[in-house]
C-alpha cells in the first residue's frame, strides 16, 4: 500500500524500486522475453500488481508534484536497467505531461536514444509522453519529424509510434502521418515496417480512401509488412486487391 503522501520524487523512486524487487517473478520475466528478439532485463512483476502500484503512486502525488518532480522520479527509475522500472518512470511522467513545458522534448529524445533499447519501452514512452507533448506544442513537430533520419532505431520508431494516437484522435495530423510514412519507407528494420503499418492503419480509420490512394501510389516502395498492417481493417476482397496492386 502506498503512503498517504510522498515526500519527494527521489524517495518515491526508492520505494518503487523496492516494490519491484520484492515482487519480482523470474518465471514471468522469462515469459515476457518471448516478445522480444533482443535480451531484455525484467523484474517480471505481475502486470495487474504493477498497474495497481502505478495508480496508487500517481494518486498519492497528483496534487503535490509537477512535471519537474515526475522527471526526477523517472530519471531515478531509468538508473535501473529493468524494463518494468523504466516503464513505470515513463508512465508517471505521462500523468503530468499535459502541464509540462517544451523542454521535456530533450529528455524524451535522450530517453529514446539511451534508455529504451526495445520496442516495448518505445511504445510505452512515445504514445503516452511524446504524443501529448506534440499535441500541446505543435511547433515541436518539425523537429521530431527530423528524427526519422537518425541512425538510432528506437528514436526513429518513437516518431512513428507517437503519431499513432495523434492521427487516431484528430484528422489534422493526417498530412504529417503520411509524410512520416514516406520518410521511413526505405527503412530496413522490420520493427519500423510494423510501426509504419500501424500508423497507416490508424490514418486509414480517419479516411480509408486516402489510405488506399497512398498505398496504390507508392506501391512497391512500401514494405509488404507495412501494407499488410495498414489494410487490416479493409474487407477481405479489398485486402487481396490492394496487396496484388502494390506488388
Amino acid at each position: 500500500m502506498m503512503p498517504a503522501k510522498i515526500p519527494d520524487s527521489s524517495t518515491a523512486a526508492r520505494e518503487a524500486l523496492s516494490f519491484l524487487r520484492e515482487h519480482a517473478d523470474a518465471e514471468n520475466a522469462a515469459s515476457y522475453q518471448r516478445y522480444f528478439k533482443e535480451p531484455v532485463d525484467l523484474y517480471g512483476v505481475d502486470y495487474k500488481e504493477l498497474r495497481k502500484y502505478q495508480a496508487d503512486l500517481i494518486a498519492s502525488v497528483r496534487d503535490t508534484w509537477g512535471p519537474a518532480d515526475a522527471v526526477v522520479f523517472c530519471k531515478a527509475m531509468l538508473d535501473d536497467p529493468n524494463m518494468d522500472a523504466r516503464g513505470l518512470g515513463f508512465q508517471v511522467v505521462a500523468h503530468f505531461v499535459t502541464t509540462a513545458d517544451q523542454d521535456l522534448l530533450s529528455d524524451i529524445r535522450l530517453w529514446l536514444e539511451e534508455y529504451c533499447g526495445n520496442w516495448g519501452l518505445v511504445d510505452n514512452l512515445a504514445p503516452s509522453v511524446l504524443a501529448p507533448l506534440l499535441d500541446r506544442y505543435p511547433d515541436l513537430i518539425p523537429e521530431v519529424v527530423t528524427w526519422t533520419d537518425s541512425t538510432n532505431l528506437w528514436l526513429r520508431r518513437g516518431v512513428v509510434v507517437a503519431f499513432v494516437p495523434l492521427v487516431s484522435q484528430k484528422k489534422k495530423y493526417l498530412a504529417t502521418a503520411y509524410r512520416i510514412a514516406r520518410l521511413v519507407m526505405a527503412d530496413e528494420e522490420d520493427l519500423m515496417h510494423k510501426a509504419t503499418g500501424w500508423l497507416l492503419r490508424e490514418a486509414g480509420k480517419q479516411d480509408p480512401k486516402r489510405l488506399e490512394e497512398f498505398l496504390l501510389k507508392h506501391g512497391p516502395e512500401i514494405p509488404r509488412t507495412s501494407v499488410r498492417y495498414a489494410i487490416e481493417k479493409f474487407t477481405k476482397e479489398d485486402r487481396q486487391r490492394i496487396m496484388k496492386a502494390t506488388r
